[in-house]
């Protein structure tokens, strides 16, 4: 497996976690966004 900055251990906590995109909760398998969203493209997102 490669290593760097994106990888992260399982936490099994984040696995019903809910993430507000365009002013709705959608659980995480669900939670899609553009790879032309700014916050992906140049890293803003939080």
């Amino acid at each position: 497996m490669v290593h760097g900055t994106h990888n992260a251990e399982h936490d099994e906590r984040n696995d019903e976690i809910l993430i507000f995109i365009n002013g709705a909760f959608m659980k995480r398998a669900e939670a899609k966004i553009s790879v032309f969203d700014s916050g992906y493209l140049v890293g803003d997102g939080i």
